[in-house]
């Protein structure tokens, strides 16, 4: 089962997700925690839910330093090649292991023109794990037409 956790910006699917790991006990994954500074966001942080450990994975363009290696850039952020390339690796063990459901925020722009989280997310799809993402809702159409997922997923509205 596909579980779609979607909603408008800012509307609590990041928090909606990690209430439903904390309910159900099981599986694992990732969520993307936002971090403000002042008004703005400064930077996304991805935690793993079953050890709570966080790592830097997306940083507005105002604080990259030399040190940084990007993957990808949507508008002002700068994605983290390593990060992800942990993320993917960590989902490629959970789908080996069984571990399910798995959990994985946020899907969007970069997936929908093949980047991102595409290709671990094509491997979660062809899996049939139990899995738990987050889309927003203008994306939500788009994301059933490119993966094929009429008729497969659970949307849950926040």
């Amino acid at each position: 089962m596909i579980n779609v956790i979607t909603g408008p910006i800012n509307s609590g699917k990041t928090s909606k997700m990690i209430k439903s790991y904390e309910r159900i006990q099981k599986g694992d994954g990732f969520v993307s925690i936002k971090n403000m500074e002042r008004d703005k966001v400064h930077s996304y942080e991805i935690m793993q839910l079953s050890n709570r450990k966080k790592q830097l994975f997306i940083l507005r363009e105002d604080y990259l330093t030399k040190e940084w290696c990007e993957s990808y850039k949507m508008g002002p952020y700068s994605f983290s090649t390593p990060v992800l390339e942990h993320i993917e690796n960590t989902i490629r063990e959970l789908i080996e292991s069984r571990v399910t459901p798995i959990y994985l925020d946020e899907i969007g722009r970069l997936e929908l023109q093949n980047k991102c989280f595409h290709r671990i997310l094509v491997e979660l799809f062809d899996s049939e794990c139990e899995l738990y993402i987050t889309v927003r809702e203008d994306f939500l159409d788009d994301l059933i037409n490119k993966y094929n997922l009429t008729g497969k997923i659970n949307v849950i509205y926040v």
